[in-house]
């Protein structure tokens, strides 16, 4: 019996597959050193290998994985690659979040608390992938509310190419917990409009977590 295709035929099948693996890598269900071959992703999806492979090369080019002797496959980065990533965090992801605190309208901060809400009840009930998915949407929130449109693109690049790292990171639930607390602190300083408070918060969560990976390193 043929396998009942898991994308549905509306939107460009590349761009189904694109956005199916693209929402594999942020919950973690593609871990680091992962292979994606093209025959494997096609009968998983249930589809052929052409649009598999045009959505493989767009995360390639959108710097998400990278090419192998055997197709595709999602790096997993060394100490050095998470420090300089982390660096650029730490300048980058304070300025935004004081944007996103005095930019955000009442629309955007009801939105935010909404996708904060998702990332507790997923921490409370200890579902990984559920919690590294809303955890992902409460961050993109936030920073899509700073107007800075070039700084906005920075965090937001930044933010994909550290997914893989940052959910091996969440496999740890005291680090989940650590997460939440931020956010928590981050949505409280937007919430009050409060730019000072949720760029510093911001600054202090990031500055934590590069003690974390140096002394894990």
């Amino acid at each position: 019996m043929a396998r009942a295709s898991l994308i549905v035929q509306s939107a460009p099948l590349r761009e189904q597959v694109y956005d199916a693996l693209r929402l594999e890598l942020r919950n973690g269900t593609i871990s680091p050193g992962s292979r994606l071959l093209e025959v494997e992703v096609a009968a998983r999806f249930g589809v052929s290998r052409t649009p598999v492979r045009e959505a493989l090369f767009q995360l390639a080019r959108d710097g998400l994985i990278v090419t192998s002797d055997r197709g595709f496959m999602l790096p997993a980065d060394t100490p050095r690659d998470i420090a300089h990533r982390l660096e650029a965090h730490l300048l980058i992801d304070p300025r935004v979040a004081r944007h996103a605190a005095t930019d955000a309208s009442a629309e955007d901060i009801k939105l935010l608390g909404k996708a904060l809400e998702k990332e507790q009840q997923a921490q409370q009930a200890n579902r990984f992938a559920a919690f590294a998915e809303s955890s992902y949407q409460f961050r993109l929130s936030w920073r899509k509310m700073c107007t800075n449109v070039p700084l906005q693109r920075c965090a937001l690049m930044l933010e994909d190419q550290f997914l893989a790292v940052r959910n091996e990171f969440y496999r740890d639930p005291a680090n989940r917990a650590l997460a939440v607390f931020h956010d928590e602190r981050v949505f409280a300083a937007i919430e009050r409009c409060d730019g000072d408070a949720a760029e510093e918060c911001t600054r202090v969560y990031m500055q934590e977590l590069i003690k974390k990976f140096s002394v894990a390193s």
